[in-house]
């Protein structure tokens, strides 16, 4: 996975040797909140009103953070009001890619981009960061609204009920301590922690690591 530095792609890799050998993730940099009446969000800018066909969902099938989103979008019921692109699973030298030879694989169906990186300067030429999946577009003021997951599917849960989405509130204030708890206990040790585990090279605290993350499966199975 490479990045943008002042719009300009570079493929490099997390450099964990600048933080100990341990993996950190880069946050996500776009964290507007799209909204029933356009309202801004926790976080970002507002105009972002829930609308059909206005907005376009970027998503990798190899990527559990794009699933989320997914299944999001198929529990609410909004595949009429946004629709989405897949990219190739493959991730080369240039990042995610349109290339629509894999199986299941669509290419850009908005502006024909080769590359996901190429989307991010769409919205800011002058992007430096990460180039990352799932995606949220505006396509009518052809930007990106948000690229983190965990909050495009609160959006998803509940900004377009008054348009038609399917009944179900995923995310119910009476639970909303609880399901932020596990979520950061899941997050930390299982889908980031195999990238902890992962990526840092070779020694005795990615091992420890693994066995944090193996133990948190383990955990987990007996629920």
């Amino acid at each position: 996975m490479g990045q943008l530095i002042d719009g300009v792609w570079h493929d490099t890799w997390y450099d964990t040797k600048s933080t100990g050998g341990k993996f950190q993730r880069s946050a996500s940099a776009f964290r507007n909140w799209l909204t029933a009446d356009g309202a801004p969000g926790p976080t970002g800018t507002g105009g972002f009103i829930a609308e059909k066909d206005r907005y376009h969902l970027y998503v990798s099938l190899a990527c559990p953070w794009a699933h989320r989103t997914l299944i999001m979008r198929k529990l609410k019921g909004l595949e009429p009001f946004i629709s989405v692109s897949v990219v190739n699973p493959l991730m080369l030298e240039n990042g995610w890619t349109f290339d629509d030879s894999f199986p299941g694989a669509t290419g850009d169906t908005l502006y024909q981009h080769e590359f996901l990186y190429q989307l991010y300067l769409h919205a800011d030429p002058h992007y430096s960061g990460r180039v990352t999946v799932p995606v949220l577009w505006d396509k009518k003021n052809h930007t990106i609204v948000s690229n983190e997951s965990a909050e495009i599917i609160r959006m998803f849960n509940t900004a377009f009920d008054a348009l038609g989405a399917k009944a179900g509130d995923y995310y119910p204030p009476a639970l909303q301590t609880k399901i932020d708890e596990l979520n950061g206990w899941i997050y930390d040790t299982v889908n980031n922690g195999v990238y902890k585990a992962g990526l840092p090279p070779a020694s005795k605290p990615t091992t420890r690591r693994w066995r944090k993350c193996l133990n948190r499966w383990r955990d987990w199975s007996r629920f």
